[in-house]
């Protein structure tokens, strides 16, 4: 008998009291389930094998039987919605549970682990916000740069120290002068779709590129792309060491040219390790693709449920109660009792900053700017009474990498300063609990102060038309795994950044940085956009706030957990043995 039939039958006999002794004739019990004496017979044995309740039958006409049903009828319905949930079968806790989302969105949390079906790793998460489109050509938050990295592969891969490694393709070669680069690509590639990646798409997918407004700068020195069957060749008009390096990063990845400009996708179409299989309201689904370039992932499917009955925005694999910090998954686990622990920690690179927006009608001197930096300094705001938990876990930082050299202030000449200061910042929970505390000193000092909250595609798009006002800005410097080349992209062609530089500081800028491509290899890139970020700090042109302490903790039944510069477990290289009992 199936599970909603015998739960049937169950509920017509709750009526008689749970979690107690009831005694009571067949003849009663029959009328009861609306059958037969001799069928409800069969059915009292059948619900006892499943442990539902437990039936002592005494012999003879007429005689009372004990019955003690072991569940309420809530109770009995979140037990069959958690092994369907369990099983891979949603739509069928969703009956169970009457489509109640909250009772949904709590089993999920509960069951959320690594399970093995049918000798395949399925790995189940939630996490608290619906994720915008992994398309890597628009504006994106930690989470979905985190996803386009599982999702597509670029033509290079680098790593945090400037190493390059063949990802789409298998060589490259500049001339003496770097300023003419050639991609040998790999032959038989195919997008997830089916659709061959071929030389001549890759260059029509940069001829797009080069015309969106993030991306004229750092490519305004390519004056022509050509290819053969398996090449691509770009011809630049000044040298750039760091070219091969600059495809690396993950607004480089290799996508169908159809993507950019589309508003018909019902999924994206990839070329990494994980095919986008599901992506809604509701959740996220990966499916390991089978014909990747390089390695298979070990994990074979991915879904993340994305549920927004709390105020934390964080990734979990089972129940803590501890709140995630600053849009980072911060909990790996695997729900099992009988394992130890295991936890990774680390400093993230990047940060949140305050920028001081040239552009805005209200002029800060460079007093005034001092003073400020001092006023809403990160240790000042990390003293506040009111602050919440997600903040407390982040560290002040004193340069934008913290590798870097700390730089700390002197105390300056208190400054006067505007009866009214507004602050910009996008939807970011960290950002806005950072702005609250901010907006409460300033009133203590007698100054207005309104946030006014973008969604972070209009923060970029009010910045690329320099059209933001407000005379502070708060935002997130995010970098990835190609260490060197996310700062340098940074500081030739963040939006947000250069809105709020002057026009000479601005061109200041991007004539230090094209100065470092033009001399420097990737592998010392970070020591000379060291000193340029130190002098805009210096000037303060914007101040860094602070760094999240990123943590990553699971039980040590999973095997090849590793924490990445997103803070999220790599999907890749996560297994279970097979000798443990599911």
């Amino acid at each position: 008998m199936k599970d909603q039939r015998a739960l049937h039958y169950y509920e017509r006999l709750l009526p008689l009291g749970t979690k107690c002794d009831v005694l009571i004739s067949l003849s009663e019990v029959a009328e009861k389930l609306c059958t037969t004496t001799r069928h409800s017979r069969t059915l009292l044995q059948e619900l006892q094998q499943r442990q539902w309740l437990t039936w002592l039958p005494k012999v003879g006409r007429n005689q009372r039987s004990m019955i003690h049903l072991a569940f309420e009828r809530a109770e009995l319905r979140q037990l069959l919605a958690r092994v369907q949930i369990e099983a891979g079968y949603y739509e069928t806790a969703m009956a169970f549970l009457e489509e109640d989302q909250r009772q949904f969105g709590a089993l999920l949390r509960q069951t959320s682990g690594a399970i093995v079906r049918e000798d395949q790793l399925h790995i189940q998460l939630t996490y608290q916000r619906v994720f915008s489109e992994l398309l890597p050509h628009i504006p994106l938050r930690n989470s979905e740069r985190f996803l386009v990295r599982q999702v597509y592969a670029c033509l290079t891969g680098c790593d945090k120290n400037g190493q390059l490694t063949p990802q789409l393709s298998h060589a490259w070669t500049s001339n003496e002068h770097a300023t003419i680069w050639r991609f040998y690509v790999r032959p038989q590639l195919k997008f997830h779709s089916g659709e061959i990646i071929s030389a001549a798409l890759i260059k029509d997918l940069f001829e797009q590129l080069r015309h969106l407004p993030e991306y004229r700068e750092e490519l305004s020195h390519v004056v022509a792309i050509s290819y053969t069957k398996q090449s691509v060749t770009f011809e630049l008009s000044s040298p750039d060491l760091g070219f091969a390096a600059l495809l690396s990063d993950l607004r480089y990845s290799i996508q169908p040219p159809k993507q950019i400009g589309s508003d018909l996708l019902t999924t994206v179409d990839g070329s990494g390790a994980f095919q986008v299989v599901e992506q809604s309201g509701e959740r996220l689904r990966l499916q390991a693709n089978d014909f990747y370039f390089g390695l298979r992932a070990l994990t074979d499917t991915v879904t993340i449920w994305q549920l927004a009955n709390t105020p934390s925005e964080r990734i979990q694999l089972g129940h803590y109660d501890q709140p995630n910090l600053l849009d980072r998954p911060d909990y790996l686990i695997e729900n099992r009792s009988d394992v130890r622990e295991s936890t990774q920690t680390r400093i993230e690179n990047g940060c949140l900053y305050m920028l001081f927006n040239a552009a805005s009608t209200q002029q800060l001197t460079l007093a005034q700017r001092r003073w400020l930096v001092s006023v809403l300094s990160p240790e000042t705001i990390l003293q506040h009474d009111q602050l919440s938990e997600l903040l407390m876990a982040s560290i002040p930082a004193y340069n934008f990498l913290p590798s870097w050299t700390q730089i700390k202030p002197c105390q300056p000449e208190p400054a006067s300063l505007p009866s009214c200061l507004d602050i910009a910042v996008y939807d970011h929970l960290v950002i806005k609990d950072c702005a609250q505390v901010m907006k409460h000193t300033l009133n203590q000092l007698g100054i207005d102060c309104t946030i006014n909250v973008y969604s972070l595609e209009e923060l970029h798009k009010l910045s690329q038309h320099r059209e933001l006002n407000e005379p502070l800005v708060i935002a997130s410097f995010n970098v990835d795994d190609n260490l060197p080349i996310s700062v340098y992209r940074w500081l030739m062609s963040d939006s947000i950044l250069h809105q709020g530089l002057s026009d000479d500081a601005s061109a200041w800028l991007r004539a230090e940085v094209v100065n470092v491509r033009e001399h420097s290899q990737v592998t010392h890139y970070l020591a000379k956009l060291e000193s340029i970020a130190t002098t805009m700090h210096y000037q303060n042109w914007l101040t860094p706030l602070f760094h999240h302490r990123q943590t990553l903790r699971w039980k040590g039944v999973l095997q090849g957990v590793s924490i990445t510069d997103w803070s999220w477990p790599d999907f890749r290289n996560v297994w279970i043995e097979d000798d443990i009992e599911h």
